[in-house]
């Protein structure tokens, strides 16, 4: 990537700024509750944000804490997967909406509403993975499959999702997107860095060090994730309606000229 292609994305993601505080403020806040919270009861980082099977332990799977269950057990997980089903449900609502125009006009919305389909189908994939612990627990400790394969098989999935609709991603607000590929890179390669990273945080255990970023750039990311569908799919909703609506007003002025 040169330096033109690096310059022209560091402007665009600055004059999208007040849209990124907006978007990533209650997400800090919320990690900066579950640090607080952490300190003052004694309980690790991981509890908060790890999955509840993950903790509580599933069929010999690995278990963080033997501890008793609370309502705030894995709650950024949980708001985590909360994010992916709306992603998943606007991204396919709106291919329904979409459906149902191309009827009338299929050259001008089929691509559209193909990207949306499959944006959503992907999106599905994730949030599966993430809910039953796939990457992280059935495929390596039930199928003995390298985290790394299932890793090369999503990167390859979402390479070819961008490959084929490039042009279209290309027209939305795809710096979001970029910023939600961003924090997933990091969320996976924080293993390498936090023996690095834990040394400069007072108070908090290489272990802890590690949830906090970890899960807290993956939860980053899906908000990254949710926020360019939440836009793409009101644009491209909203562009359908308004098509629609001027089609009926001049199907209309077109019936009173002819009984004129």
């Amino acid at each position: 990537m040169n330096t033109k292609v690096l310059t022209k994305i560091s402007t665009q993601l600055i004059l999208l700024f007040p849209i990124i505080i907006k978007l990533y403020t209650p997400i800090l806040i919320l990690l900066l509750l579950v640090v607080f919270i952490s300190f003052k009861t004694g309980i690790s980082i991981g509890v908060f944000t790890s999955d509840p099977a993950l903790i509580a332990g599933d069929n010999g799977l690995s278990s963080l804490v033997n501890a008793t269950t609370n309502p705030f057990v894995g709650v950024v997980s949980n708001i985590g997967i909360l994010f992916w089903c709306i992603s998943a449900s606007i991204c396919f609502f709106s291919f329904a909406i979409l459906q149902k125009i191309q009827k009338i006009d299929s050259k001008r919305w089929s691509n559209l509403s193909s990207f949306l389909f499959f944006s959503g189908l992907i999106t599905s994939i994730l949030l599966l993975d993430d809910l039953f612990l796939v990457h992280e627990s059935i495929v390596p400790k039930l199928l003995n499959i390298s985290q790394k394969v299932t890793y090369s098989f999503y990167a390859a999935a979402i390479f070819c999702w961008i490959l084929r609709f490039r042009k279209t991603i290309f027209k939305t607000e795809w710096k979001i997107l970029f910023l939600a590929f961003l924090f997933f890179g990091f969320s996976v390669v924080m293993d390498e860095f936090i023996p690095s990273i834990s040394i400069y945080l007072t108070g908090l255990s290489e272990q802890d060090s590690q949830f906090l970023f970890e899960d807290g750039f993956k939860l980053f990311g899906i908000v990254s994730w949710l926020a360019y569908f939440v836009i793409v799919c009101f644009q491209v909703v909203n562009n359908a309606i308004e098509g629609e609506a001027n089609a009926v007003r001049q199907q209309n002025n077109v019936t009173v000229q002819i009984g004129k």
